[in-house]
């Protein structure tokens, strides 16, 4: 079951107020710089393997989007490699409504 690789936005913030998480945003470079969730990191996805060579093993990697579609597709990926990802639930859409 996918959904079991999905965290909420408070679950985020608990991880990342401990300092245990890595947050990247996988949306293309332009979509990152028009907006972002604070403290993301701008990792684009693409399918080549050089992808994955971005982070580590350890630790907690959580993956945003613009609604999920694309993190949830690179956490499978992820996950399928060995990584302990996570998809952001809602993304940067989810993220901005969140915050009003």
């Amino acid at each position: 079951m996918m959904y079991r690789y999905v965290i909420t936005f408070g679950e985020l913030r608990k991880l990342q107020n401990k300092g245990a998480v890595i947050l990247a945003d996988v949306r293309e470079k332009e979509s990152y710089e028009a907006g972002h969730i604070p403290g993301a990191v701008s990792i684009p996805y693409t399918e080549e393997v050089s992808f994955l060579e971005h982070f580590p093993k350890s630790g907690i990697i959580v993956l945003c989007c613009d609604r999920g579609n694309l993190s949830m597709r690179a956490t499978m990926r992820m996950r399928r490699a060995g990584y302990p990802a996570y998809s952001l639930a809602g993304g940067y859409e989810g993220y901005r409504c969140y915050q009003k």
